[in-house]
């Protein structure tokens, strides 16, 4: 008990820490929860008061909470939309085969793997070692590095089309945290070069080719030559 309590608490910190593990916590904390129908624990109280009115007494007690909640998530109304991205998804069903590769960035290749059903080669609710190397591949696509360098490691990753995003290319939350000065940091060697992704946005050729284009979304088929 002592060390599920202990483990409990390790879980608790994390989730503070960290919203999403919040998974870890979150079974363990109903697990210990049904200790308090343990008579060894709560023998005393049991011996004043019924079991099942404490556990009663104890639900009754966080449903206050918790119909204040739902009350929230119901009083919200509206609908979500995002019509670039659905025909990016429309064109995918349609226009490209079954097993045709994707990348890009990671929560719009969710939505590709999820709606169209294309392998992709970079996913955000999967994470080890390969799948981070995969990832700075792929995102090399928002650095300085020359265009036939990517796509030569995008080749060895047997990727078909690649989805270019001109937000991320442009967006920056504070100086130095966008993804051309965060390559900056991790390849110097090409700072001060051009982002390659501002240069495919004006012009896709000679190394990839536009297939698909909307306001948000810039579909690049990889071939080889």
């Amino acid at each position: 008990m002592v060390y599920h309590a202990l483990q409990l608490l390790a879980y608790t910190v994390l989730g503070v820490l960290i919203m999403r593990l919040k998974l870890f916590l979150t079974p363990h904390m109903c697990v210990m929860a049904s200790l308090i129908c343990s008579r060894q624990l709560f023998g005393w109280l049991f011996c004043k008061v019924h079991p099942g009115a404490v556990v009663f007494a104890v639900l009754a007690a966080m449903s206050i909470q918790g119909s204040a909640n739902l009350q929230t998530q119901w009083n919200i109304v509206g609908e979500f939309s995002n019509l670039p991205q659905e025909e990016l998804i429309e064109w995918i069903k349609y226009s490209t085969k079954p097993d045709a590769v994707f990348a890009g960035a990671m929560p719009t290749m969710a939505s590709v793997k999820l709606s169209a059903l294309r392998p992709i080669v970079n996913h955000p609710h999967y994470e080890d070692a390969g799948l981070r190397a995969r990832t700075k591949i792929v995102y090399s696509m928002y650095s300085r590095k020359a265009a036939e360098e990517v796509k030569r490691e995008l080749i060895k990753l047997q990727v078909n089309y690649y989805v270019l995003e001109e937000s991320w290319c442009i967006r920056r939350s504070k100086p130095g945290c966008s993804m051309p000065e965060i390559w900056d940091v991790e390849d110097p060697a090409n700072a001060g070069k051009p982002p390659l992704c501002n240069l495919l946005v004006k012009e896709s050729k000679p190394h990839f080719t536009t297939v698909f284009q909307n306001s948000v979304y810039k579909v690049l088929e990889v071939t080889e030559e």
